[in-house]
């Protein structure tokens, strides 16, 4: 997943602030420090729960577990020091005081233009003291002050806003070091991750086979046809077509319970519209990319098109309990789902693809399969340039288009497919 780039100069406190809380849902939300506290409390809660979970044996799962959640939880810090008009040099100068005195009395604290490097290096300065105090009173001095940050009131508070905060933030730069971590790469995996997720300025990458021969690439308007027909014993059935050719073979919910999975190919042509990609409709269309051998046998060859094929089902399944996504908004899908989408395609080229561009395949696919399934049948049309995918009802469901029976084929995860080319 590539995202803007963090730069080579060291990551300040205000530069990440600025750039975290653009992507700030709660602004303007009378509740939003309420809920930008709960989420704070919520992240550390999720740090310490991965280190119970863990019994001691803390491996690289976990390790990589309380490495997002302190990076959400920093996310959350950051904007709860906004919503208190403040700045996050100024929580990680009240850090700095709060480490040096703890930790190393008479070190001279750094108090403005700070960076998350001066954060870890004053950290790293003082691991023999830190080291004197078991792991657990790290987490549990963690756990109490992120409690009291719910309680927390300008006007009523012991102290300020600012002295609280830094004292969180210092009790988190503890804790990733004891973990062996930087506080420096967790701030920058998190922006990665949330500009991923809510950017600034949303620009779709350019398609992956833009440099391939006219023959290997995915038209870039095209229009497909999903005809609904019956058996003689009642089941619905969908032939689909594109240019008055059969594309595929049949397709049935396959399951006892009807669906309308059998329209699910619209999922496929979404992630064409958004992403670009789609190994089981490029194999359909017999546009595999054969004169690059490396593309032919790992981006479009047989593990993809079922990587692809599991991704639809296992969002499917998902969005069936929340009403087919009927009232999702974009930038509000579940972080959840498409951060367990992106670990899924690992390895490969649409991995490339930023979380937003996933949130409209979906959201967009999941419009269309709605409309397409009330209507029995309709036709979809794509353009590429322009990442949309809309659909027409048909009068009749398209009862005028030739349907040349289809020859057998095989099945590949779960629907009737043509045979994989062997590379």
């Amino acid at each position: 997943m590539k995202s803007k780039s963090i730069g080579s100069e060291p990551l300040g406190l205000v530069d990440y602030q600025d750039r975290a809380c653009a992507a700030n849902q709660f602004r303007g939300v009378e509740t939003a420090i309420d809920q930008l506290r709960f989420g704070f409390f919520g992240e550390i809660g999720g740090v310490l729960a991965a280190v119970k979970k863990s019994h001691r044996e803390f491996g690289a799962g976990e390790a990589a577990t309380v490495h997002e959640e302190l990076g959400d939880a920093l996310w959350y810090l950051a904007a709860v020091t906004r919503e208190y008009k403040h700045s996050l040099d100024a929580v990680g100068a009240s850090a700095i005081a709060e480490l040096t005195r703890r930790y190393h009395p008479g070190t001279q604290p750094l108090s403005a233009n700070l960076t998350f490097d001066q954060l870890d290096g004053l950290v790293a300065f003082c691991t023999p003291q830190i080291a004197v105090e078991p792991t657990e009173t790290h987490l549990q001095r963690l756990g109490a002050r992120a409690g009291e940050l719910l309680i927390l009131k300008s006007d009523l508070a012991t102290v300020g806003p600012v002295e609280a905060l830094g004292r969180l933030l210092g009790d988190m730069v503890v804790v990733s070091a004891v973990f062996k971590l930087k506080l420096k790469d967790i701030a920058t995996a998190n922006l990665e991750k949330i500009e991923s997720r809510w950017p600034a300025d949303a620009k779709y990458l350019a398609l992956f086979d833009d440099r391939m021969q006219a023959f290997e690439q995915f038209p870039r308007e095209f229009t497909m046809m999903f005809i609904e027909r019956e058996t003689a014993g009642g089941k619905q059935y969908v032939i689909q077509q594109m240019n008055k050719v059969n594309i595929g073979d049949r397709l049935t919910d396959n399951v006892g319970e009807p669906d309308g999975y059998r329209f699910h190919d619209v999922f496929h042509l979404a992630y064409i519209a958004h992403l670009g990609w789609s190994p089981v409709i490029r194999g359909l269309l017999k546009l595999k990319r054969k004169s690059n051998s490396d593309l032919d046998e790992n981006q479009d060859g047989a593990r993809a098109m079922i990587i692809e094929e599991g991704i639809v089902a296992w969002i499917f399944n998902h969005a069936v309990d929340r009403g087919l996504f009927v009232d999702a908004k974009p930038g509000k899908l579940e972080y959840g789902l498409l951060k367990q989408v992106h670990d899924m395609v690992k390895g490969y080229e649409v991995a490339d693809c930023p979380l937003w561009q996933w949130e409209r395949a979906i959201l967009d696919g999941f419009k269309v399969f709605r409309d397409i399934t009330e209507a029995r049948g309709g036709a979809v049309h794509v353009d590429l340039t322009k990442h949309t995918i809309v659909f027409e009802k048909i009068p009749s469901s398209g009862s005028n288009v030739d349907l040349p029976p289809p020859a057998k084929r095989n099945v590949i995860a779960g629907s009737t497919r043509p045979p994989i080319e062997q590379s």
